[in-house]
């Protein structure tokens, strides 16, 4: 497998005449999740089809019915307590440390000069389902009794705000919060960014620390969240027959954007281009999909649309895969109604299955490994995938990864409570 800052095998010298002059380049990715505390452990551990599902241990959950989680190796606060000072770690809170930290990776990654950008023209755009506005929920992230910098740990806007003060960006900086879907809209606003030429560079940002009790606890009352605390590792279980509910985790992931023309002009290593995307709201419950998969279908076609990509050249498709039983489900007859027959003969995965539901991070996370997965070649798999549901009856690459040389195109679907959807077509650079 090449590492993930390698050369590859992808020419940078030409560009590929099936790609539009439009797209946008991924040129550096950041990572922290349960299975790393950077991107190229957390992807390897991926491709391996390691579980980061684990019996919580970083608060008490003995009044929870859940008590298992995805939590951010013990690394991950070696690395928090050499990287920041006191004071930034009293400013903040660890979703934004996480941020701060992915941006630092996928910036270096990247290979850019930050000093020599415009930094009018470079944007920092953050999704998050709330964590940002969570201080103190967990004990790695406790503030004192009389904390003077709650406003500034509480602020929505505080990890894109820190990371555009560290870097100098004064762009557009801003967060979007549409619950799962946070993560793929943030990806989706930074494309377009860059694609319409107002900026020469984004960066997007997913994260979120909503491990907690409080989360747990409203999660349970809703019926959403995995019982299975015997077996942590077995209990997400997208599309498969047993699966019982989400798992909540902790995790983050940042990609570089820019226009392809100048990646390619500076020689940057490309992992893939993004082309296209679609949103759309479902205006049908607030916690629940649309039974028939017509909306997450038609965010879709939306996002192939967009891209100008046929049908016939994807051929994997990162799911949401959420181990729900209706999201699975919904999703399922989604890509049936898009791609009809051909359907069955995509490849179909969900890191959920290893890492959780990172909620904000979810769509920056996805979105990157797909691209990995079209610069590698390979494609994660999705474990537990025991019991096949003859509802759920597509290729979900089951418990283990799965070479693909020749895949050219890919989508990343990201689908959010109150029925805010988003789907990003990434595509193969030559």
């Amino acid at each position: 497998m090449k590492g993930i800052t390698g050369g590859g095998s992808r020419s940078i010298a030409s560009m590929n005449k099936d790609i539009s002059n439009n797209a946008v380049a991924i040129t550096g990715i950041g990572m922290i999740c349960p299975l790393g505390v950077v991107a190229p452990q957390c992807w390897g551990n991926m491709v391996l089809g390691k579980p980061g599902i684990r019996r919580i241990t970083t608060f008490d959950t003995t009044h929870c019915i859940t008590k298992i989680g995805g939590e951010l190796p013990p690394e991950y606060y070696e690395l928090e307590n050499k990287e920041f000072t006191k004071r930034l770690r009293k400013q903040t809170t660890s979703a934004t440390r996480i941020g701060l930290l992915c941006a630092k990776e996928a910036i270096a990654d990247s290979g850019l000069e930050v000093e020599n950008l415009d930094p009018y023209r470079c944007a920092v755009i953050t999704g998050s389902g709330g964590s940002s506005f969570q201080p103190g929920q967990e004990s790695h992230d406790s503030p004192d009794g009389d904390n003077k910098f709650m406003v500034l740990q509480t602020m929505v806007n505080a990890t894109s705000a820190w990371i555009s003060i560290k870097y100098g960006f004064k762009g557009p900086s801003f967060n979007i919060s549409t619950a799962c879907a946070s993560g793929g809209h943030a990806v989706g606003i930074a494309f377009d960014y860059v694609r319409s030429g107002k900026g020469d560079l984004a960066i997007a940002v997913g994260v979120d620390t909503m491990l907690n009790r409080t989360s747990i606890d409203g999660f349970n009352s809703l019926h959403a969240l995995s019982e299975e605390n015997a077996f942590p590792e077995k209990a997400s279980r997208p599309f498969d027959r047993k699966r019982g509910g989400f798992v909540l985790a902790n995790g983050g992931s940042v990609v570089i954007l820019e226009r392809l023309s100048k990646a390619v002009q500076r020689r940057a290593k490309i992992y893939a281009v993004i082309s296209g995307y679609g949103v759309s709201s479902e205006a049908f419950n607030i916690m629940s999909p649309e039974p028939s998969g017509k909306e997450m279908a038609k965010t879709m076609s939306l996002a192939l649309g967009d891209s100008k990509t046929p049908k016939a050249r994807i051929g994997y498709i990162n799911a949401h895969g959420t181990s729900t039983h209706h999201n699975d489900l919904c999703e399922s007859i989604a890509i049936k109604t898009v791609f009809k027959h051909d359907a069955y003969r995509l490849a179909i995965s969900s890191q959920k299955s290893m890492i959780g539901h990172t909620i904000g991070a979810a769509g920056v996370i996805e979105c990157a490994s797909t691209a990995l997965s079209l610069y590698h070649g390979i494609i994660p798999p999705t474990i537990n995938h025991e019991e096949p549901d003859p509802e759920c009856d597509l290729d979900y690459v089951p418990n283990e990864a799965r070479d693909v040389n020749n895949l050219e195109a890919a989508m990343s679907n990201s689908f959010g409570f109150g029925g805010h959807n988003c789907s990003l077509v990434l595509e193969r650079y030559k």
